[in-house]
């Protein structure tokens, strides 16, 4: 109830500053953060593009995130990992390769990268960063609100992250992952993404 209060005061804030010339932007400002606001679990497919210096790899996913941090990322391909499995409960992390049918369990993963790829991580990024923006543009012939927040720590591989939202439905497009000079580490292209399901909590444990 927190997160949501303090958010809401943001995008109040944040409107008012920005001082929008275009009542139809302010609409669309307000639309798009409200519905982030209103998050509490989502699921989706994602296709995720790595870049690693000139190298660049693709994966797709079965992404699971419920409210405060739980997430569950599942490998549809390449076929190689197909089947991996990575889950959080918040508090432990378990990783499972079916190939070599072995799960690690691991105490200590709250700083784990993969999770700057979840629209769940990326609202808790922007709540506590003193320095984000907002801006209109238009992504693939979509009309998106963009928002764009640094990610806590410094890390200058792990810098900022930026946040397309749809107009219109008002879900995300896509969200990218940024080093310090804003050169894209991840990109993270969502399918389906289904706002609020009803998520079972034993999709967050691996025995």
């Amino acid at each position: 109830m927190k997160f949501r209060k303090v958010m809401f005061l943001l995008i109040v804030v944040v409107i008012a500053a920005t001082g929008c010339g275009n009542p139809s932007d302010e609409k669309a400002y307000y639309k798009a953060h409200k519905k982030m606001m209103e998050i509490k679990s989502y699921e989706a497919t994602v296709k995720i593009s790595s870049y690693t210096g000139d190298s660049t790899r693709e994966y797709k996913f079965s992404q699971m995130f419920q409210y405060p941090d739980k997430y569950r990322l599942e490998v549809i391909s390449p076929s190689d990992f197909k089947g991996n499995v990575t889950v959080y409960n918040g508090k432990v992390a378990w990783i499972k390769h079916p190939a070599i049918n072995q799960v690690w369990k691991m105490d200590n993963f709250e700083q784990s990268n993969e999770q700057l790829m979840f629209v769940g991580h990326f609202l808790k990024n922007f709540v506590n960063s003193e320095n984000s923006n907002y801006h209109k543009e238009k992504i693939n012939g979509q009309n998106s609100i963009v928002i764009t927040t640094e990610v806590p720590g410094g890390n200058p591989h792990f810098y900022k992250q930026r946040l397309w939202v749809r107009i219109g439905d008002y879900t995300p497009i896509q969200l990218s992952v940024m080093d310090e000079q804003e050169k894209s580490k991840f990109e993270v292209y969502f399918e389906d993404f289904k706002i609020n399901p009803k998520l079972d909590e034993k999709l967050f444990y691996l025995d």
